[in-house]
């Protein structure tokens, strides 16, 4: 998971799963496929207009997907890392957050989640105490081992 070191080349661009844009979080790439094909079309059409298709003037289309994707893909990755290390109760724990609505993480996840982004949501379950306590205990030691 994850993007590939580099999208670009002579007369070439990896777009979407092909490039490894898809979400960590779900596994999901539609919107980032639609996305990055939308950037690759218009780097394209550039550098046939300038008359090239080097690697060198098609790196532009790396340099826009990075400044628009790159901190999401860093949250997903992260929330990812974290949860992999989760045992059952402790996902447990974060679905009892869940379902008590009011003090629980349902109001964030209300007020900040987004379809296709979860960068914001994922930033603030780390803020929310409870939520945080759940996710970092495994990873800084605080529990049991699995």
């Amino acid at each position: 998971l994850g993007p590939i070191d580099r999208t670009y080349g002579h007369r070439a661009l990896a777009v979407g799963d092909a490039a490894g844009l898809v979400k960590a979080t779900t596994g999901g790439g539609i919107y980032y496929s639609l996305l990055s094909g939308r950037l690759a079309a218009e780097t394209i059409g550039k550098c046939l207009r300038a008359g090239t298709l080097d690697a060198e003037a098609l790196s532009e289309y790396e340099r826009r997907w990075r400044a628009e994707l790159a901190d999401e893909f860093d949250a997903q990755m992260h929330l990812r890392r974290l949860s992999h290390h989760l045992v059952d109760d402790e996902i447990d724990g974060l679905f009892d957050l869940a379902r008590t609505d009011g003090v629980g993480i349902m109001p964030l996840v209300r007020k900040t989640a987004k379809f296709n982004k979860h960068r914001d949501v994922i930033v603030s379950l780390l803020a929310h105490p409870s939520a945080r306590r759940v996710l970092m205990r495994r990873v800084l030691g605080w529990g049991r081992t699995a």
